[in-house]
Order: structure tokens, then sequence, then C-alpha cells
């Protein structure tokens, strides 16, 4: 287990250390001596809304019930929430993703199935919202002719395809697990690992059939994804508008969200570090800020984020008796 956290904690430092390179910490200095702070705490108190919009829709994904029949309580899945998200963000690759189907299952009694779908849907609709802001990105300003080229990738093209491709697979799977049904499955179970990712997949039809039979949530979960990234896009204009220097508008805070989230999703670095500060400094680059201010931006918007996070998801981790161990080794569809 140390020495897999200390090569973690290795990837960690070389993303951060390439994404930093060359910075001038003279200029950083100077950026944060005229940053304003309590515009940058405006900035994260609008993660508090962010958070209960994502957990009701989660909750309402989940259809408001238990395995047993009776009503799940939103606050539960409030601090189950927060739990997986500072998961997401610690454990690399997004290993973290399995954190909240399995302590809805075992503190709420959640069928696997049923929190699987309504994660899978979670992330099918995100993907949707990144793919709209992607292709959003084109008619709010100007790109290079070579488009945006980070490392030798050009984001824009790459996460393009990726969230396209993510969206489509998802879609697909979902409906050949739901209409082919049980041809799929016994497929799948001869597949290495069979018994236990065709019963997972069983248990994930029955989920999102559940939840396709209730269109009026799945128009309020549509909702509440717009809510959710104009929400974000609103806390980075507060993060933009803080430090001078910057741009402070609509296309601004659209342009360096999508292009962070872009990055982090095509390279997920572990906690981000690194592909966060590259993707999101590379998107000020577009409006001609200069390169440390925007590393230095860059920095502080994610220390805002990922305190955030940590604080919130510490405290439900106390609430819930956890520890991050738990979270690494425990997670799975036992």
């Amino acid at each position: 287990m140390r020495w897999k956290l200390a090569l973690v904690l290795l990837v960690t430092v070389a993303c951060l250390a390439l994404a930093l390179r060359g910075m001038d910490p003279s200029q950083a200095r100077a950026a944060l001596a005229e940053t304003s702070w309590a515009r940058v705490a405006l900035g994260v108190a609008l993660y508090v809304p962010l958070h209960l919009m994502r957990t009701l829709r989660l909750w309402l994904l989940l259809g408001g019930r238990d395995g047993a029949g009776r009503r799940l309580r939103y606050w539960r899945v409030l601090s189950i929430t927060a739990v997986g998200f500072l998961a997401i963000n610690v454990i690399p690759l997004r290993l973290g993703e399995a954190v909240r189907p399995w302590l809805l299952h075992e503190r709420e009694g959640v069928p696997w199935g049923r929190s699987l779908a309504a994660i899978v849907m979670e992330r099918i609709l995100d993907f949707a919202a990144l793919l709209v802001m992607l292709f959003g990105v084109s008619w709010l300003v100007e790109l290079p002719a070579e488009g945006v080229v980070v490392q030798g990738v050009d984001v824009l093209l790459a996460a393009q395809r990726l969230a396209g491709t993510a969206l489509v697979l998802g879609v697909g799977a979902g409906l050949a697990v739901v209409i082919v049904g049980e041809p799929v499955i016994r497929l799948l179970e001869r597949l290495p690992l069979g018994a236990t990712v065709g019963g997972l997949a069983r248990r994930f039809r029955e989920g999102l059939v559940e939840l396709l039979r209730r269109p009026v949530v799945a128009l309020a979960t549509v909702a509440l994804t717009v809510l959710v990234w104009g929400t974000t896009m609103a806390s980075v204009a507060a993060f933009l508008s803080a430090m001078p220097g910057l741009p402070v508008s609509l296309a601004a805070a659209w342009t360096t969200w999508t292009l962070t989230l872009a990055g982090m999703t095509a390279v997920p670095t572990p906690g981000f570090v690194g592909a966060y500060e590259l993707f999101c400094s590379a998107a000020l680059w577009l409006f001609q800020v200069e390169p440390d201010r925007a590393r230095t931006f860059a920095l502080v918007l994610h220390m805002g984020q990922f305190l955030f996070t940590a604080t919130v998801g510490g405290g439900a981790m106390v609430v819930e008796g956890l520890s991050l161990r738990q979270l690494v080794v425990r997670p799975s569809p036992g």
C-alpha cells in the first residue's frame, strides 16, 4: 500500500512540475498580492448550492427510495456524495467513482444495480453537457487555426472525441442491456469474471429500466445538469474577477472551465494535479493572459475547489466513520 501511495505522489509531483515549469515565483507573488480574496470566497461559496444540486440530481436518479422501498433521506445522499467526490479527487484514474455506489449499498441498502444505473446516467448527462460546452467554445472565442494545442495534443479535438465516444458507448451499452436484455447478459457471463459481470449487468438493467419509467424525473435531471454547470461557470467567473489582468466575461468563464474539464477528463492525473493547471492556463492564453499570471490563477482556482471538496468530504468521512484506506480497498460490487 505504501509503495502505491509513493508512486501516486511521485506522479502527482511530476505532473505539477510539468505544468509549472519555467514559472517566475516573483510574478506569482505579485499576482497573489493583487488578488481580491473576498471574490475568491464568493467563488468558493457557490460550491455550496452546486453540491446541493448535484446531490438532488443523484437522489432523483435513485428514485428517492432505498432497497426496502423506504424514503431515501436527502441528507444521507448529501453526505455520501461529499465522500464520493473527495474519493474521485484523491484516487487516481477516477477509480473513486465506485465509492458512492458502495456507500449507498452498504449504508442505505440501495441495490447496486440501481445506484450504478444512477451514476452512469449522471455521467452520461455530464458528458452530454461537456460536448455542448466544447462545441460552444468555437462560437465564443476565435481559436487558433491549429487548434488548442497543449504538449502536442489538440485538447479541444481530443476532448470532443473522448466525450462523444463515451456518450455514444454509454447510451449504446445501456440500450443494448435494456432492449436486448438476457442474450447480452448471457454473452457477458462467458467473459472472464463472467458471473460477477453478468450479475452486475442484470442489476444495472433493472435499475435503468426503473429509471426510464419516470420521464418527469429525467427532465428534472436535465434541468439540474444545466444549473450545475451554469453555477460552476459563475464560480469560475467570480475567481476570474478576483485577479486583475484576467478576462471577465461569459466567453472567458465558459472557455476556461470547459478546457480545464476537458483536460482533466482526458488526462485524469492523481487529484487532477498538473492536468488542471496545465489546461486551465492554456485556456487563458487564448485571451492573451501573461503565462505566469495564468498559471497562478489556475493554482488558486484548483486550490479553492479542492479545499472545499476536502473540507466537506473530510467532514462527511468523520460522520460516516470512514478512513481513506477503506475508500481505496473496499468498493466493489460484492
